[in-house]
């Protein structure tokens, strides 16, 4: 169940966090903002999930654990009189005789000497007798040493080649991503146009139904200064079943279309839903 609930809020967030980004590119400020505060009401509540899961299993950490006993503060009390102490020579009394550690101490001094011996016995063996050698065969390091006829380790450089190759690529990819969102939202000035006015045709509906005219040209006065240069000119023609021709003038490039495109379609004026069906230079 865990499970399920995290594929559905990660699939929450890539579908959020992807419109976020397509409204951006259309140029859809309203939308944009939308689908961004779903991503982070999706990304709250995938925090929440988290930390909620988190503490639930210190929860039962704690549970499963022994609960504290209370301990009381120990008093110090007077040997009772005939108790044998535990460490009876530790105890600071006239009438004992200290001979744990001087006989710890002749242990260790035995240990060593019969370890000196061990040690020289050991070495007048390995010198062996007029110089020869009377170490086993089975003792013997072999030729070339330890490591002989173990296959050899790839090289030390080739996993470093590999992790930089991948993190090249990651950046290479991030870049082009980053440039590529950057063309098709940042403001650009258009070169010059050959065509003296443009024509786009609008479907405008208000709730299903085919939008007025007064509300139409409203929406063009509204985003008529979306574009730069500014539209000095430009004017509405009512066509048939809500559609209308837009005329403006200069003729847009790219970048302005653009602009305007976007305002137009992520209008939000009185429930009215706007279009762009097609758009037309026009040559002079």
């Amino acid at each position: 169940m865990r499970r399920l609930v995290y594929a559905g809020l990660g699939a929450m967030v890539a579908a959020t966090g992807g419109y976020t980004v397509v409204y951006l590119a259309r140029w859809e400020w309203q939308r944009s903002l939308m689908a961004g505060e779903l991503l982070l009401v999706c990304l709250i509540v995938l925090v929440a999930v988290a930390g909620a899961h988190r503490l639930r299993r210190i929860e039962r950490l704690l549970a499963g654990g022994r609960p504290a006993e209370k301990t009381e503060p120990v008093e110090k009390t007077e040997p009772v009189e005939g108790e044998v102490p535990r460490f009876r020579w530790l105890e600071a009394e006239s009438s004992s005789y200290k001979v744990f550690i001087p006989v710890l101490l002749g242990v260790g001094i035995v240990v060593s000497g019969l370890a000196a011996l061990v040690e020289r016995v050991a070495a007048s063996i390995s010198r062996g007798t007029a110089g020869g050698d009377v170490v086993p065969g089975s003792l013997r390091l072999p030729e070339g040493g330890v490591l002989v006829g173990a296959p050899e380790p790839p090289p030390a450089g080739r996993d470093l080649r590999v992790r930089v190759f991948g993190a090249g690529v990651a950046l290479v990819v991030a870049a082009l991503g980053v440039i590529e969102l950057a063309d098709h939202t940042q403001d650009r000035p258009d070169p010059p146009m050959r065509a003296t006015a443009s024509t786009l045709i609008l479907q405008a509906e208000t709730n299903g139904v085919a939008a007025s005219g007064p509300l139409t040209a409203r929406l063009w006065e509204y985003c008529r200064g979306s574009t730069r240069p500014y539209l000095e000119r430009g004017g509405l023609v009512p066509l048939a079943e809500g559609r209308y021709a837009l005329v403006v003038q200069p003729a847009l490039g790219e970048y302005a279309l653009r602009r305007l495109r976007g305002c137009l379609q992520d209008a939000v004026i009185d429930h009215g839903r706007f279009s762009v069906l097609s758009v037309r230079h026009d040559q002079g």
